[in-house]
């Protein structure tokens, strides 16, 4: 990884706080045809070990899930969307991944966002392409929203768009 990156990938431990806080069962699967999409707000990305999170699970409708996690003084640390979710890891999970990884090591910061749109899984050998979408401030802080594109003979595979603090 760059040496610049600031944390390490957050979004297997997000889907993980998932597992653990959505009750066994509980399947949500994209509409047919669909691409499989998350969307990961990391508000307080730098936990604690003894921050205790509680955890609100909410369906919406039958393609859709909404998990909030809020600190013990009622803030909200992480929000986790998506309208596909096993309980378990899949290939979709491996390929948000990937595109975590290949978005640290093309920009530093602490990421703060991430939303992916996965249309099929990311074989070996598929190419990346990134781009600086753009930066601001915002309540005092530098940020950078970029987009990565995982294509494969010129197939789009999946997408991923995020938005990273950075540092000073």
């Amino acid at each position: 990884m760059a040496a610049l990156i600031s944390s390490q990938p957050c979004t297997a431990e997000v889907r993980r706080l998932c597992a653990d806080a959505v009750p066994s069962g509980v399947v949500v699967a994209p509409e047919p045809g669909a691409a499989v999409e998350q969307d990961f707000l990391l508000l307080r990305p730098h936990r604690t070990s003894d921050d205790a999170l509680s955890a609100q699970v909410r369906r919406v409708g039958d393609h859709d899930l909404l998990v909030r996690f809020r600190n013990r003084d009622e803030q909200l640390v992480f929000e986790f969307w998506t309208n596909s979710f096993t309980g378990t890891v899949t290939p979709d999970d491996q390929t948000v991944d990937l595109l975590e990884r290949y978005c640290a090591e093309q920009f530093p910061g602490a990421l703060r966002r991430f939303r992916t749109r996965i249309r099929r899984a990311v074989p070996s050998g598929a190419d990346f392409t990134s781009s600086l979408r753009q930066t601001y401030v915002q309540d005092g802080t530098r940020m950078a929203d970029v987009a990565v594109t995982c294509t494969r003979d010129g197939d789009v595979l999946a997408q991923a768009w995020a938005t990273y603090a950075l540092p000073d």
